[in-house]
């Protein structure tokens, strides 16, 4: 028994001796092993991967295993991809368990790829480079030929394969989507770490790498795989949950991408680099990524609609597939404290991206300086928006509704005060925009607007504003405090496009008062058009008659106007005391006429010198308070030498009443004119009273200055007019009679004169009639035209 022990031992010692002394000569000549049978053991890999394999030189080593470094390393793609190699990679490092390998078992503790360029490939139908790794290209093309499911590919030779570390330093992708016209992708500077890789189970990953600049600015990690489905590999179906992190991305380096660029609006610009948080799971071939950035450090613009400023906080975080295609399943934004969520996506690419959009009731306040149409009118108050929107190159297009409430603004830096509580709806439908009835104040006034838009580009709109009394002194602040509207009603249309519209409206007011004058039944069509304005017509109650105009005006730096105005009986002592004229209280009458006028300029000062008009005015029941024009003339008669003799003790007795009226009577008045510049001419000026008329011939001007020739005829005691001169500057006009033409007069035998003549004048018969005359002072007599002047002024 001994013996067989013995024996027994002797073989099994001789079978290690054997084994060992075979193991040291495969520990000290494991690189000359390697690099007898380097064509085998290419030849196998190759016939492993379904990909011919080459490399430059292969060195192995011992240690407490088996360390294989492979310089020029080079692996074909599958040539129906590409004829560029799969994987290019200058240094390879690979660390295998000694006694496994003996046992033709490889078990890989380590794997590391210094600088591999590696290549990845997607055809139309979107398939993988990669899928077809451990298969023949020549298996591949007869299964695909004849299968049905072309994507079922041969066990891969992956199944065998296991690494308990698996490294990529500074490495390079490069992805072409062949079914796209987009720029390959190339990511730089690739990190890549895998712990307990083996492709039938899920393993452990962790990346970065530099995408799109060169310093390493994405990272991801988490869990992929199992690389294997019942030993098949499909590369879309791989499992994939990994974190992701994106910092100093550039929104213009992400445009380029088909899949992700194409979701971004046009509009939309965001200069300064962002970061991104997210996720993604599922599956390579249908991804479930969540993605939030924050952008509160960041410029963001949208067109010329939005623009906020880097410091204001911003969030947004969206989610959503990424299959064939990117789908968004929802978005969300905070900014400020609004709070808006968009879900229902469609659309991307060539047509307009569009989703369902809902917010909480926000702040107007807090956004209305990043909106631009909105930045200067101080908006305050809340708002609720709802309704699908489209956001296409130009401004976003919204189906739904945006609710104001307490909202104020102020229109423009003139007003005094803006407008406030606002409370209502805009609601928006098939391209028609309609503001429902919206009420509001402004100043003290109550006011209420709608408003409906058919379309914006072209532009066609109407509008309609109502309010029950406006003080325009509480909007502008150079209007007098007077000044107000009753009863204000506002109609109109706008078309055109819309950076210049073509504005039209019909303005009712029931009363009010305007630069100190009262006025009712205001009417007025106007229309804006390119800089033109126009009045046609205005029709105003005013001074207890009534004016109508026509008025054009063409705005710019230097603007011009022309008017025609048409009045009717208008009390001219109201008239002159509402422009605060000291005529007021000597001149009484109603004023009738027509005047048309031109002129440019941006103020009086300029606008007086270009005027060029023509008109004719009617005075009806006129008198000028404590002025007796008329017996102012005959004193002047009365004391020429030559003349006198025309006025005697019969002729005042038949006159007395005109003798010691102290008015001046215009039972009606009349006159032609032309304008031009200050100056009016007329020709035919003619004024009469119960008592005498007076004939006129000469100018007046704006500014009081005057020089006309008159007749005065009396009624009774005189067959000849009286030829008077008045010139000068209101209010110390001369009133001097005309000697020469007089006398001619009387010795022609137009005057048949009595025998009692009365040489002392007016004034000496004084006792004889009872009571003074108007004196021989001249009296000042005021310019009906420089009332006229005020109220253009």
């Amino acid at each position: 028994m001994r013996r067989v022990l013995l024996i027994s031992g002797i073989v099994v010692g001789a079978i290690a001796l054997i084994a060992v002394a075979l193991t040291a000569y495969a520990f000290f000549n494991l690189s000359s092993i390697v690099a007898h049978n380097e064509k085998r053991i290419l030849a196998r890999v190759s016939d492993a991967l379904g990909r011919p394999v080459q490399v430059g030189k292969i060195q192995a080593q011992m240690g407490w295993g088996v360390s294989v470094e492979v310089s020029g390393l080079a692996i074909a793609d599958d040539p129906t991809f590409s004829e560029k190699p799969f994987l290019a990679a200058n240094d390879v490092s690979v660390d295998v368990e000694f006694f496994p390998l003996l046992r033709g078992e490889a078990k890989i503790t380590r794997l590391e790829l210094i600088k591999p360029d590696i290549r990845i490939v997607m055809n139309a139908d979107g398939d993988l480079n990669v899928s077809t790794i451990g298969s023949s290209p020549e298996d591949a093309r007869r299964k695909a030929a004849h299968a049905p499911n072309p994507r079922v590919h041969k066990r891969s030779s992956l199944a065998d394969l296991s690494i308990k570390s698996l490294s990529v330093e500074d490495g390079r992708i490069y992805f072409n989507d062949l079914g796209e016209k987009a720029t390959p992708i190339h990511v730089r500077h690739l990190d890549f770490d895998v712990t307990n890789f083996n492709a039938a189970s899920a393993f452990d990953v962790e990346t970065k790498f530099a995408f799109p600049a060169d310093d390493q600015n994405v990272e991801a990690s988490g869990k992929v795989g199992p690389l294997l489905n019942q030993g098949v590999m499909d590369a879309s179906g791989i499992p994939v949950d990994l974190n992701l992190k994106i910092d100093s991305i550039l929104l213009e380096s992400v445009r380029p991408l088909t899949e992700l660029g194409s979701h971004i609006p046009a509009g939309l610009s965001i200069p300064d680099p962002i970061s991104v948080r997210g996720t993604a799971r599922g599956s390579i071939g249908k991804l479930a990524i969540t993605l939030g950035t924050d952008l509160t450090g960041a410029r963001v613009a949208y067109a010329t609609i939005f623009n906020k400023p880097g410091g204001t906080a911003m969030t947004v975080n969206a989610n959503g597939t990424w299959a064939d295609h990117l789908d968004l399943a929802s978005a969300s934004l905070k900014l400020s404290d609004l709070e808006l969520t968009a879900s229902r996506f469609a659309g991307g690419g060539a047509q307009p991206l569009s989703a369902q959009i809902d917010s909480n009731s926000f702040n107007l306040a807090n956004l209305s300086s990043m909106i631009t149409a909105a930045a200067s009118y101080g908006l305050a108050g809340t708002s609720e928006v709802h309704g699908i929107v489209k956001l296409g190159n130009n401004a976003p297009a919204i189906d739904g509704s945006v609710t104001l409430k307490q909202v104020a603004l102020k229109p423009g830096p003139s007003w005094q005060t803006g407008i406030s509580d606002l409370n209502g709806t805009i609601r928006f439908a098939n391209g028609v925009e309609t503001v429902e009835p919206t009420s509001f104040t402004f100043g003290s006034a109550h006011a209420n607007v709608e408003a409906r838009a058919e379309s914006l580009s072209p532009l066609n709109a109407s509008y309609a504003l109502k309010a029950d009394s406006v003080k325009l002194a509480q909007i502008f602040a150079s209007r007098p405090s007077s000044d107000i509207v009753n009863g204000l009603a506002i109609k109109g249309t706008a078309d055109g496009e819309l950076a210049s519209p073509r504005i039209s409206a019909t303005i009712q007011s029931k009363d009010g008062s305007l630069e100190n004058v009262s006025y009712n039944n205001l009417d007025l069509t106007a229309a804006y058009f390119n800089r033109r304005a126009s009045a046609r017509p205005l029709n105003v109650g005013l001074f207890e008659g009534s004016l109508t105009a026509d008025a054009d005006a063409v705005l710019g730096d230097e603007p011009t106007f022309n008017v025609t105005l048409a009045m009717r009986n208008l009390n001219m002592e109201q008239a002159l005391h509402s422009q605060d004229i000291d005529a007021a209280g000597r001149v009484r009458g109603f004023l009738t006429g027509n005047v048309a006028a031109s002129g440019s300029g941006t103020s009086w000062d300029r606008i007086r010198p270009t005027i060029r008009g023509s008109g004719r005015l009617a005075i009806a029941d006129g008198k000028l308070m404590g002025v007796n024009i008329v017996a102012d003339a005959l004193n002047a008669v009365a004391a020429a030498p030559g003349v006198s003799q025309i006025v005697n003790v019969a002729f005042m007795s038949s006159h007395h009443g005109l003798l010691v009226d102290p008015n001046t009577e215009l039972q009606s008045a009349s006159m032609s004119f032309q304008q031009v510049g200050p100056r009016s001419t007329t020709h035919d000026l003619f004024a009469q009273s119960p008592d005498y008329a007076i004939t006129a011939d000469g100018w007046f001007d704006m500014d009081k200055n005057m020089d006309m020739s008159c007749d005065i005829r009396l009624a009774l005691g005189l067959q000849v007019a009286i030829p008077v001169m008045v010139s000068g500057k209101l209010p110390g006009v001369r009133v001097l009679p005309d000697v020469p033409t007089l006398a001619e007069r009387v010795a022609m035998g137009a005057i048949n004169t009595p025998g009692n003549i009365i040489r002392g004048g007016v004034n000496a018969v004084g006792s004889v009639v009872g009571a003074p005359s108007a004196g021989s002072a001249i009296p000042s007599i005021p310019n009906p035209i420089n009332a006229l002047k005020k109220l253009w002024h």
